[in-house]
């Protein structure tokens, strides 16, 4: 396997890795943010934040892929549009099952601390874009620059 390869391996390894740690700690903070959380038990509780923060970080993989589209760029910089795109590519999927969630299924509900926009929760449509941001930076910063 070649230097780039492997280094471009091990961004993604430190990606998924750091943005997994981020999510954990954001979906253990804003669960307290939704009505039926707060009386789970921590044998329920800390699974499902667990199998949440995996998720999450499946989803920050693919907006980097799809920023990566549209730079052209597997190992894109961030710049305005492909920032743009990374967000709009986590903030817009979130917004709409939030709203279809808790609308429509009733699926959830939010307490009433959480802050709306749009009838939507601010701290889930923030997740994803902030963590998965954050997880770019600690990813070049660990693994360097793998562009050739």
């Amino acid at each position: 396997m070649t230097s780039t390869i492997r280094q471009r391996a091990y961004f993604f390894l430190v990606l998924y890795a750091s943005v997994f740690m981020l999510n954990f700690c954001w979906e253990s903070w804003h669960g307290l943010l939704y009505d039926a959380h707060q009386t789970l038990p921590a044998s329920t509780y800390v699974p499902m934040m667990v199998q949440m923060a995996l998720l999450d970080a499946l989803s920050v993989i693919g907006m980097y892929l799809f920023a990566a589209l549209v730079d052209r760029s597997l190992m894109w910089l961030p710049g305005a549009r492909t920032m743009i795109a990374f967000c709009l590519a986590g903030a817009l999927p979130a917004w709409v099952v939030e709203f279809v969630s808790v609308d429509i299924l009733h699926a959830w509900a939010y307490t009433s601390s959480m802050p709306l926009l749009f009838r939507v929760g601010i701290s889930p449509l923030l997740q994803l874009p902030v963590t998965g941001l954050a997880g770019i930076f600690i990813a070049r910063a660990v693994a360097g620059d793998a562009r050739p």
